[in-house]
């Protein structure tokens, strides 16, 4: 055990056990004073070597010094006799070895297992500790082995390889000084210390060398240390057989071969050392029979891939079977064969790679790659087309019977008919179909390659932000294919399919490149011939492909790309054409889906119910809303018609007549729950409020209509009875810069108006103006609420109310011009679902109003103001005159 001295009536810690006696640094002065000179020599590496002589004392001849430099040793303890290798990486330790090189006669150290290996790293990532370094001596086992210093070589600066021979084992009695290294005073251990019995120890010496020669035959490395044991043990020595034995085994914890080390019985670690012998034989045994296992799988595959190959060749020889690779080539030449027309520079690439693959190896890593390309190559249809549909008649009825409405793009595919009949060839087109959601801008595409007899492809560009989605990966990359447009291509089997590109102003951009740019390529009518794919690497004619894109807004596309494509707008539907959309189309698919149609025709859908819930359930532009209350209608009747087949009782809100199911505007609510709104404008009867005015918005979603609210606030008084402040101008409602700007420009016309209308008035002298733009939530940008600015805060200003049924929408100028805006036949459709009557309108935008089916006019007051008193003359004169 380690003793705790005390020293001039200091008692030392157990965790400590450093010695303090005065006299200790003149005692360890032939290992405490080192030299940094020492004389080197170079190993085959290119390292320093300090090489000791070999003639030294050894064994029990060793000096005994009882004070030494301690080494700590990882995972295995030295045993006496053998030899073994330590890395050092701690500046110190090596220095201080390096110091007792120097002297033959003090080239020895203490070695000690320690009994964990330090992991602890600080924070700026520096190791706290090395495996030689020790902070607590309680961290080392108090047995360990006296060896010799055979040899020091440093590998570069920060470490150095130490050999040490061992020679015999001893016990830690003190840690005199904490290092590193540490300096240790040791009890060596002598040879008369050992006991045992002579038949016990001859039986166990035997049993461990029948062990260890009985795993040589299975494990090569007992087998190779097998070859020294004659010269390093000497067989009838129970001590030395014991630690060989121990030394050898690879399965052996640092705990079981430290027990082995600190046995000092003969008998004790003859039987310890065999059981580590016998746990390494079934260690080996299980080695064996795992590499046997293996080995068995390997030359069982070897084997019949070898008969593999021979019965192939023999097949090859009778006739009976051919290469695949002769085979793949002739599917890839009677491919190509079957196609019209295949363009010279592919026909080239194509022959130089079925040169090239028939000289491949079917294991060669280029053959997939080869066969890959191969394959996409002859995958292009080049040169099919399919025949086109020119009965311009036929094509109108299938457009009509998909879709309600609609005219532009179906005028446009007529027109687009008409002049492949009279040419005799078509030629590609690129149409970009704009407007809210649920207009109908996806599903008019497959109904437009049905009335062309085209095949129809079909592919988002949402959110795509990767341009070899378009234009293909290098051949280069693992898994590398072809864009959309070449795999496109392929899927149709043609080269003039109609190609849908949904959603083209939600492309994305990102460190992969620009796909917008990527397209425009693609949408060039003078580039598209000669389309290269990053795969494929040669010229694919895509010019007779009839794409079709689709977008809600046309700001989001890049100008370049935009200025290919021709753009139809469409503007969303009223409710009279909802209403014919829903009878015609979405009630009867609805009714399908469900499986209602079957049912008795008591079951029905009457027409005021679809209007209403048009109304006052799905005010939208489009009617993917109202297709979604509508199914949500037939769901419920498919529960109600099974539950009476069934026998079983509705439920108590159902207050349908026997054997009949329709659904009214009266118990529409018991289908569809409360309305989402319960009035067509905020503002229902009489004259709207002093400063509120009705105007017309256009947005992605459709046309709107929108109220603008101006309210005044007096300022306070002052002792004298002056006013104070006033003439500012608050704007809340979530706006845009540009509408911002807008209502500074309303305020300065406001005021100019009212000075020429009512010269005495200091209105917006002595009020601060509050003007806000509902819903707040919303956010709102445009120049188009100029005039309802404008009208908004003279309304106010003059105590005077504008009339509820009346709308507006222009920009106005700083000098009162009304100047034209956009979107006019989506406000008109915004106003007439708000219920609106009457209209002020842009005298510029008179032409857009023309343009727009008589449907929308129907009822309609319309004025044109090209300066703002023609707004004002409609917008308070109307009150007047009510």
């Amino acid at each position: 055990m380690i003793h705790v001295l005390k020293s001039r009536s200091t008692l030392l810690t157990a965790s400590s056990i450093v010695r303090t006696s005065v006299g200790s640094s003149s005692r360890y002065s032939q290992t405490r004073t080192y030299s940094r000179t020492h004389s080197w020599s170079k190993d085959a590496s290119g390292g320093a070597i300090s090489v000791l002589p070999t003639k030294l004392p050894f064994g029990e001849q060793a000096p005994r010094f009882p004070h030494t430099l301690g080494l700590p040793l990882v995972s295995r303890p030295l045993f006496p006799g053998l030899v073994t290798s330590v890395t050092l990486t701690d500046e110190a330790t090596i220095d201080a070895m390096e110091a007792l090189t120097k002297n033959q006669d003090q080239a020895y150290v203490s070695c000690f297992l320690r009994k964990k290996n330090p992991t602890g790293v600080s924070e700026g990532g520096v190791i706290l500790a090395t495996p030689e370094v020790i902070t607590d001596p309680s961290d080392i086992y108090h047995v360990g082995t006296f060896a010799q210093i055979q040899r020091l070589t440093r590998g570069d600066e920060t470490a150095a390889t130490l050999i040490l021979l061992a020679h015999r084992r001893l016990d830690l009695e003190y840690v005199d000084k904490i290092g590193p290294p540490i300096d240790v005073t040791v009890k060596h251990w002598n040879r008369s210390d050992y006991t045992g019995a002579d038949d016990t120890i001859r039986a166990l010496s035997n049993e461990i060398i029948s062990t260890i020669r009985e795993v040589a035959q299975v494990n090569m490395l007992f087998r190779e240390n097998l070859q020294y044991f004659p010269m390093r043990v000497d067989a009838n020595d129970p001590f030395r057989l014991a630690d060989f034995a121990a030394s050898i085994s690879a399965s052996g914890t640092p705990e079981d071969l430290q027990a082995v080390l600190e046995e000092k019985d003969a008998e004790m670690r003859l039987h310890k050392a065999l059981v580590l012998l016998n746990r390494e034989r079934e260690v080996s045994k299980l080695q064996q029979e795992i590499s046997q296992k293996v080995e068995e799988r390997m030359t069982e595959a070897q084997r019949k891939y070898f008969l593999t190959e021979q019965l192939k060749s023999i097949k090859k020889e009778l006739g009976m079977e051919r290469d695949d690779k002769d085979t793949l080539i002739e599917k890839y030449r009677k491919t190509l064969s079957e196609y019209p027309h295949v363009p010279e520079e592919a026909m080239e690439t194509i022959d130089a790679e079925l040169e090239k693959f028939s000289t491949l190896e079917k294991n060669s890593p280029e053959y997939n790659v080869t066969r890959s390309y191969l394959d996409w190559l002859t995958s292009v249809p080049w040169g099919v087309e399919t025949e086109e549909n020119f009965d311009i008649q036929k094509a109108r009825k299938t457009l009509d019977r998909d879709h309600y409405g609609l005219d532009d793009v179906k005028d446009t595919i007529l027109e687009f008919i008409a002049i492949g009949k009279l040419r005799g060839s078509v030629q590609g087109k690129i149409l970009c179909l704009s407007g809210p959601p649920g207009t109908g801008k996806t599903s008019i595409a497959k109904s437009v390659a049905d009335a062309l007899g085209r095949q129809f492809f079909r592919f988002s560009v949402g959110g795509l932000s990767d341009v070899s989605e378009i234009k293909g990966h290098r051949r280069t990359y693992i898994g590398a294919m072809p864009g959309k447009l070449i795999q496109c291509l392929k899927a149709t089997g043609t080269t003039n399919p109609v190609v849908l590109i949904d959603e083209i102003d939600k492309l994305g951009t990102g460190f992969r490149g620009d796909p917008a740019s990527a397209l425009l390529e693609v949408l060039d009518p003078g580039q598209n011939s000669t389309f290269r794919d990053y795969f494929l690497d040669v010229p694919v004619d895509i010019s007779k492909v009839l794409f079709i894109c689709t977008a809600n807004e046309l700001e989001r596309i890049p100008g370049p790309l935009l200025d290919r494509m021709e753009v139809i707008r469409l503007s969303g539907y009223d409710l009279p054409e909802k209403v014919a959309i829903a009878e015609q189309y979405l009630v009867p698919k609805s009714m399908r889906d469900s499986g209602l149609l079957g049912v008795p025709e008591t079951l029905k859908l009457t027409i005021d119910a679809v209007r209403s819930l048009a109304r006052w359930y799905a005010r939208e532009a489009g009617v993917r809303n109202l297709a979604k209350y509508i199914d949500r209608i037939t769901r419920k009747l498919a529960l109600q018609v099974v539950a009476e087949s069934e026998g079983a009782t509705l439920t108590d809100k159902s207050s349908r007549k026997s054997n009949t199911w329709e659904i009214t505007e009266d118990n529409l609510h018991e289908y569809v729950g409360k309305p989402v709104f319960t009035s067509d404008r905020l503002y229902e009867d009489g004259p709207l409020p002093h400063g509120i005015v009705m105007g017309l918005a256009y947005t992605s979603m459709g046309g709107s209509a929108l109220y603008i609210e101006t309210q005044s606030i007096r300022r306070g008084l002052d002792s004298e009875g002056k006013t104070r402040g006033g003439g500012t101008l608050k704007v809340t409602g979530q706006l845009g810069d540009v509408m911002k700007e807008s209502t500074q420009i309303a305020s300065t016309v406001a005021r100019a108006r009212l000075s020429d209308i009512k010269p005495e008035s200091n209105f917006f002298d002595i009020n601060d103006i509050h003007m806000h733009v509902p819903e707040g939530a919303t956010p709102k940008d445009g120049p188009s609420a100029g005039v309802t600015m404008v009208t908004s805060m003279l309304s106010l200003a003059l105590d005077r109310p504008i009339r509820n049924d009346l709308a507006m929408t222009g920009e106005v100028s700083l000098t009162g011009k009304v100047l034209a805006v956009g979107g006019i036949k989506e406000k008109i459709m915004g106003a007439r679902r708000a219920g609106i009557k009457c209209v002020i309108l842009p005298a510029a935008n008179k032409r857009d109003y023309d343009e727009i089916p008589d449907y929308l006019k129907e009822d309609l007051e319309v004025h044109y103001a090209d300066t703002f008193d023609k707004v004002y003359e409609v917008a308070f004169s109307s009150v007047d005159s009510t």
